[in-house]
């Protein structure tokens, strides 16, 4: 037996209707009286035949889903008066009026009809909200039709309308539907992950109604996959909701759906109070569809419970209605149990029959050549009977047919694994190059970074060339000359009124020239860098300038060994034209000097409290110290950063990567 719940529930009703322009709370019924009232003094109070039409439109879709036949009058009323002197406008929203009650008592062609030219004059004023509304009510007719591609085709036109215009709860109930329609293709992957993006939609506005349609339709999910106490959880779910918010629809659909699953269950009494419920809530609110699917399900449950004579009046009721309103969803359902109840009763002519129409149904609703095909046996059944040769003629078309398919087939697979072939090798190749592009950059970066270091490494040594030349050559020099000359002037010296005086003269500058030879060579290459490292040579540095011009604070943290000398030799000279600078230009009295190291890098901080300078205009400070300076830290594929401003000081952050 098909499970009739399952296929009910694969109609209009489990798609929500999206009907935004006079859209309130289901819950607020108490707000709906107040807001009719006060429609009703409008209507009263007003000559103009366009406002009156338009109030009667806000009152038809106030009680869409309560009182339909009243929805309807209102619908009349409106048509009545917009025809006196109808605008586009109120037309156009009088039609949608139409498509959305057709929606609500089942009646898909209606639906159609009324919601295509509701979206054409939309189009032609531009109202979106409009369009996207009779898009969303065209999806749901051809749901109800099962044609299942152009309800697709409407529900992505929808969403995409309602998604550049942020309206989130119309993008969760198109999320509902379009799961649903995945649902119905049996892509239950598909269907849970639309389910799910509405949950978050619905749960993050609060609302209650969405939420229930939403379990209502996972309580579908689950009984078409045969987890029917899952099912019946999130049927129960959606029907305690539906009960505190009173909407008459909804609240009929819940109990149809709860009897649907429990006769699955077999909970026949349960099934059986909750479908009476159902069918009494569809009559009221005159919605023949709903009716009709309550009518299968109680066939199917009386069948069950073998009252067969109950069974199959339910069913012949069923698909009376259902051909009436060209509703073959149920009919398909209703048809599928009255055959089945004919067999159990051994009556298998009428049971043959209704399978017979069943068959011709599913081919004209799934476009489907079934006809063609039973009309294709018979002949070849009539004909074995009368000619043997041609049912034999007929079977060798058959396998050449299939052998000329199959060879066909055969060579698509080996088309397209020959274009699969090119392809992967395409990519193969292009990643090969990639690679080997990706290396060569990696080489001229290394060569580029040894160079650097190369530079670096010959001027250093040039320095300390220099330097020793300096001390061992001309420094010796110097000294020889200053010794020579105080011998000549112990032994040789004219005593003269000046003599003294002169020769005092030139030993002091021989001194000073020893001396400033001495600072040039120690400038160049500090023997404490040499022999103590960069921390030594540093505070050697510093204590050789007179703090009562500069008081210089050094703190290091983390050198707890050598670095590599040319690191060593490119951080004392950088903070060695630093301190210069400061001297030379800022005019502070202070200046501390920290040095940072870690595992992955050195950090150095030279921070001044002098007259600083503008550090955004780069021609007041883009000397060439502090362009070699850059351009040494550079080497080492650092960064120095530089900020000051006028009175403020300067603050050099140098960072070079150890790895």
């Amino acid at each position: 037996m098909q499970p009739v719940i399952i296929e009910f529930q694969r109609k209009k009703n489990c798609l929500i209707v999206l009907c935004i322009l006079f859209l309130v709370p289901i819950s607020a019924f108490s707000q709906i009286n107040r807001t009719a009232d006060s429609l009703k003094y409008r209507i009263s109070q007003t000559k103009d035949p366009n406002i009156k039409a338009k109030n009667y439109l806000q009152l038809s879709q106030l009680l869409s889903h309560r009182e339909m036949d009243v929805a309807k009058s209102y619908l009349d009323s409106a048509s009545k008066f917009g025809k006196l002197k109808m605008t586009a406008e109120v037309s156009m929203l009088l039609n949608k009026g139409y498509a959305d009650y057709y929606d609500n008592t089942g009646k898909p062609d209606s639906v159609i009809k009324y919601a295509n030219v509701s979206f054409e004059l939309a189009t032609k004023l531009g109202n979106r909200q409009v369009e996207a509304a009779a898009l969303n009510l065209k999806g749901n007719a051809y749901m109800t039709k099962r044609n299942f591609k152009d309800a697709e085709a409407a529900y992505v036109d929808a969403m995409r309308i309602y998604s550049s215009q942020n309206n989130d709860l119309a993008v969760g109930n198109l999320y509902v539907n379009l799961g649903y329609l995945f649902q119905q293709q049996h892509l239950v992957t598909e269907a849970e992950k639309q389910y799910g993006e509405a949950d978050i939609i619905f749960k993050k506005l609060e609302n209650a109604g969405r939420l229930a349609q939403l379990y209502n339709n996972y309580g579908i999910l689950y009984g078409e996959n045969n987890q029917f106490l899952k099912s019946a959880q999130f049927f129960e779910a959606s029907m305690r909701i539906r009960e505190k918010l009173k909407d008459p629809l909804a609240l009929a659909n819940a109990y149809l759906n709860v009897g649907g699953i429990n006769v699955l269950l077999k909970n026949y009494k349960k099934a059986e109070v909750n479908l009476l419920n159902a069918k009494m809530q569809f009559e009221k609110i005159n919605n023949i569809q709903g009716v009709t699917s309550c009518l299968t399900n109680l066939g199917e449950l009386y069948e069950n419970t073998k009252d067969y004579k109950k069974a199959i009046a339910y069913c012949k009721e069923s698909i009376a209605l259902s051909k009436a309103n060209h509703n073959n969803e149920d009919l398909e359902n209703a048809l599928i149990n009255i055959s089945n109840i004919y067999t159990k009763t051994g009556d298998y002519k009428t049971a043959y029959d209704y399978k017979d129409k069943l068959e011709r149904l599913k081919d004209t609703i799934y476009q489907k050549s079934l006809t063609g095909q039973i009309a294709e046996m018979q002949t070849k059944f009539e004909t074995e009977k009368k000619e043997q040769k041609i049912v034999l003629l007929n079977k060798e078309n058959i396998i050449q047919k299939l052998s000329i398919s199959s060879r066909n087939t055969t060579i698509l697979i080996i088309i397209l694994l020959f274009i699969f072939s090119i392809l992967m090798g395409g990519l193969f190749y292009n990643r090969y190059k990639l690679k080997q592009d990706a290396r060569l950059q990696a080489e001229v970066i290394n060569q580029q970074t040894l160079a650097s270091k190369g530079i670096i490494e010959a001027e250093e040594c040039e320095r300390k060339r220099i330097a020793a030349e300096l001390h061992d050559g001309v420094g010796q020099l110097f000294t020889t000359v200053k010794m020579n000359l105080e011998i000549l002037m112990e032994r040789f010296l004219v005593r003269q009124p000046d003599a003294d005086q002169l020769a005092e003269k030139t030993m002091a500058m021989v001194d000073e020239s020893c001396i400033e030879v001495r600072s040039i060579a120690h400038q160049m290459m500090p023997n404490a860098l040499i022999k103590s490292g960069l921390v030594s040579a540093l505070r050697d540095f510093i204590n050789k300038i007179p703090t009562d011009k500069l008081k210089i604070a050094l703190e290091t943290k983390g050198i707890d060994k050598s670095l590599e000398s040319t690191t060593e030799t490119v951080l004392y000279r950088v903070i060695q034209e630093s301190v210069n600078n400061v001297i030379k230009h800022a005019g502070a009295t202070s200046l501390d000097i920290l040095l940072l190291c870690d595992a992955k890098e050195i950090t150095v901080s030279i921070e001044d409290n002098g007259k600083g300078f503008d550090s955004v205009d780069k021609s007041k400070f883009a000397g060439i110290g502090l362009k070699n300076m850059i351009s040494r830290v550079e080497y080492l594929k650092g960064t120095v950063d530089i900020s000051s401003a006028p009175g403020k000081g300067t603050l050099v952050a140098i960072f070079i990567p150890l790895n």
